[in-house]
């Protein structure tokens, strides 16, 4: 199966090393392909694979920029991923071929977190101790979280599991990256002072002994993580994925298993969460997913993380790439373009064809992305773009890109002024003048 670059988003000079790669593939089959050149790179590996759930999960798509701005009625459901297997041993095949090939991308000192829960988390245990075996075992963490619902014949399922394991002795692990200051809050039975250098701090006799604890020292997690909330319905954080982690969970496990540069990988990357909190942390990220919606929410989610000058940007790459169609006006989308005296082009949407939906008929409503760039060497570069969020809910209908040449500044080799659209329905089209 070949694994081909389908575009780059690079901001920065194209020489540089780009800040993360997004695989469309699946991860059983594709990482294999990786281990040439992917082997033992790794610092650190989340996984949030399905749940052995037998659902199917969906995402939800906003409309134009009623639907960004909340409005239900501009809501358009997709099936975002299956989790339905043939059987058990379907599924723990799957995990098993993941979780091999991902020891071998783990550096010596790298670790790995595996996201999981009642279902299936004692299966992944034993895999686990037999794949990077038992002594490399470090954490069962409990996610534990407050949800709506409340079971009557069992008591509330409201955690999840995610299972710690280190590559070997040599790993790396920063508690200091993840504690939180203690704070001025009442402590139970403790005495507030401040003691001769002005610090403050709360105090307990025990056994004749005195312990102080200093507002200003730290307070590092256990094993127990019931301080980070799961996301709400209206948070702001929300793609619109319904298995979507919050940020603040992969912050935890970035910041305290690596250091800014190292390579973060993530091969069920859903909505994208653990590589925009690796891009915003200084991190390297490669990302894998067999969603088309994945790759679409993910991207929108890096850019609006890389829209600094001294980012390197980020490579897509899917099995196969889409190769892009030429300009012919006749079929369904209509763009103008225009040429300028000062080396500017202009390319204006002039229409679009799709299924149009009672109530909406406005073409633009359908498109959440669209962006101008040159072909190079076959390869798809963006160089504007403009695309729909909750901060930016309108879209703009005219992007202009630079006359013929990149930047680095010299002329484009192949040249094709090309543009990229994604529709609300998940369909992509490149079309090349």
């Amino acid at each position: 199966m070949p694994l081909d670059i389908t575009e780059k988003h690079i901001p920065g000079p194209v020489s540089e090393e780009p800040a993360g790669y997004f695989y469309k593939a699946d991860a059983a089959d594709a990482l294999p392909l990786l281990q040439k050149d992917w082997k033992d790179k790794f610092q650190v590996i989340y996984l949030d694979p399905p749940f052995f759930t037998g659902q199917a999960f969906r995402f939800q798509q906003r409309i134009g920029e009623e639907g960004w701005r909340g409005d239900i009625r501009y809501m358009l459901p997709h099936r975002a991923y299956s989790d339905q297997w043939e059987s058990r041993e379907s599924f723990l095949h799957m995990l098993r071929q993941v979780l091999a090939c991902s020891r071998e991308l783990l550096k010596p000192e790298g670790s790995l977190f595996l996201h999981l829960d009642y279902r299936f988390s004692s299966y992944a245990r034993i895999l686990m101790d037999e794949i990077f075996g038992a002594e490399n075992m470090l954490n069962e963490i409990i996610w534990a979280y407050k949800s709506g619902g409340r079971a009557k014949n069992h008591f509330s399922r409201k955690h999840d599991t995610i299972l710690f394991y280190r590559k070997s002795d040599k790993h790396f692990f920063n508690i200091e990256a993840v504690g939180k200051p203690r704070g001025a809050d009442k402590r139970n039975n403790m005495k507030r002072q401040i003691d001769e250098d002005g610090r403050t701090f709360w105090s307990i006799h025990t056994n004749g002994k005195e312990y102080r604890y200093y507002e200003d020292s730290k307070v590092y997690p256990s094993d127990v993580w019931d301080d980070i909330s799961h996301l709400q319905q209206k948070d702001p954080e929300r793609t619109g994925y319904d298995t979507q982690k919050p940020e603040a969970l992969l912050e935890r496990i970035i910041r305290s298993t690596s250091r800014p540069g190292d390579w973060v990988g993530d091969f069920f990357a859903g909505s994208g969460t653990t590589l925009a909190v690796a891009q915003k942390t200084g991190r390297k990220w490669a990302g894998m997913d067999n969603s088309d919606f994945s790759l679409i929410v993910s991207r929108k989610r890096l850019l609006q993380v890389s829209r600094q000058p001294s980012d390197a940007g980020c490579i897509f790459i899917s099995d196969p790439a889409m190769k892009p169609m030429e300009y012919d006006p006749s079929g369904g989308t209509r763009l103008k373009m225009t040429r300028h005296s000062d080396d500017e082009t202009e390319l204006h949407l002039m229409d679009y064809l799709c299924r149009r939906l009672p109530g909406i008929p406005d073409f633009m409503d359908y498109i959440d992305y669209w962006s101008a760039g040159r072909m190079r060497n076959g390869i798809y570069v963006p160089e504007q773009y403009s695309f729909r969020t909750q901060k930016s809910p309108k879209l703009a209908s005219m992007l202009t890109i630079p006359d013929g040449s990149g930047e680095t500044g010299k002329p484009v080799s192949d040249g094709g002024i090309a543009v990229h659209i994604i529709d609300v329905y998940g369909k992509q089209s490149f079309i090349k003048f």
